[in-house]
């Protein structure tokens, strides 16, 4: 292979492509490996550093090679992390090395297909209830998904305090609970309001004047939109508007709220984690929130928008107006090369999950980054 740049942020060749490249690096001899034989060195000419044909790898500084494809396949088909070690032979640390790995390359993946990207459909936003770690972390998984289309475009995390009825022994466990760890307040609006904010660059109000918002009466959520100037503005012009549907109405498809409620019922289907009444669930945050932009890629560009009619070929996001050509590209060496952070544009939330630093309630370590996470 030829280098495509300079993986070296820092070089003033770390943006080029293969032609503007060639000529600023040279081989400079191999060095062997168990995992797959010899391997071919290079140096760049201009920065000095050198690396390898395996540093643009997403398995790249692994010591085994282990099938991502059928990684992907059963964490998004309701396998859970020790199903999945078992069926492969390894150990659960490096199942969830390789879902890392993919969970980057697809925030790399949306990033680069939703590049000037502009939504042409009307919106439906929601919270998706769960827990992490143990009940008295409930958490909320805030989803935001074209009405037409149930393409997904974006999610944000938080966890919150235990609500609703509770015998005198678990409010004295909340309490001790509580006092090593306890939810921000006002958490679920800020997190909504991440979720609006990072949704408003694919909405150009040159193209699509009237928006329309969907979500069920819950009281934070206009809290949350009247706290952006952008919407606030396109609110009192009209060029925005916020519309409500109670949340125990039926979940059919003439229910405004239908997109989002058929999201959450194939979040509960599809991963392990969200299954009612069992054994696996949440135990990390942040690896969680890695295996749901697994679960993003398959939804929307892999999985098609209709299992019947038989008609229907195409996937959410062709559905939602992404170009074919756009996918492909987009989606061109997922399972095998390495994304650089360097190289992406990501808003707030997606710089979080790639740095994994949404915290887990009562771990008091941080999570662990590889060096070649947060130098690229």
């Amino acid at each position: 292979m030829e280098p495509l740049f300079c993986p070296n942020p820092r070089c003033s060749h770390h943006n080029d492509r293969l032609q503007e490249y060639n000529g600023y690096w040279r081989k400079i001899g191999f060095h062997d490996t168990l995992v797959v034989g010899p391997v071919q060195r290079f140096r760049c000419n201009a920065c000095g550093k050198t690396y390898s044909e395996r540093t643009f790898s997403i398995q790249y500084y692994t010591k085994r090679t282990i099938d991502l494809k059928e990684i992907h396949r059963g964490l998004t088909q309701g396998e859970c992390i020790s199903a999945i070690a078992r069926h492969l032979g390894c150990t659960l640390e490096s199942v969830q090395n390789r879902i890392d790995r993919l969970g980057r390359a697809s925030i790399a993946a949306q990033a680069r297909i939703l590049e000037g990207f502009t939504a042409g459909e009307h919106m439906v936003a929601d919270g998706f209830e769960s827990f992490d770690r143990s009940q008295y972390h409930p958490c909320h998984h805030n989803i935001i998904v074209g009405k037409s289309s149930q393409f997904l475009y974006g999610s944000t995390h938080v966890t919150l305090r235990r609500k609703g009825r509770m015998t005198a022994s678990q409010r004295s466990m909340r309490s001790h609970l509580e006092q090593r760890w306890k939810p921000p307040r006002g958490g679920l609006s800020a997190a909504f309001r991440e979720l609006m904010k990072g949704f408003l660059r694919y909405w150009d109000q040159t193209v699509m004047e009237g928006l329309q918002l969907w979500t069920d009466e819950h009281p934070v959520y206009p809290q949350a939109i009247a706290s952006l100037p952008s919407l606030r503005l396109a609110m009192a012009e009209g060029r925005f508007e916020h519309r409500t549907h109670p949340s125990q109405a039926p979940r059919g498809l003439l229910n405004p709220l239908f997109s989002v409620n058929y999201y959450d019922r194939e979040l509960r289907k599809d991963l392990a984690a969200f299954h009612r009444e069992s054994t696996c669930f949440t135990r990390n945050v942040a690896n969680g929130l890695m295996r749901i932009r697994l679960y993003l890629i398959y939804h929307n560009y892999q999985k098609r928008y209709r299992m019947r009619p038989l008609w229907l070929p195409f996937s959410h996001a062709q559905a939602a107006g992404v170009p074919a050509f756009k996918i492909r590209e987009g989606m061109k060496g997922y399972y095998t090369d390495r994304p650089f952070l360097s190289k992406l544009s990501l808003n707030d939330e997606e710089i979080k999950i790639w740095m994994k630093a949404h915290h887990t309630p009562l771990k008091e370590r941080k999570e662990y980054i590889p060096k070649y996470a947060l130098a690229s």
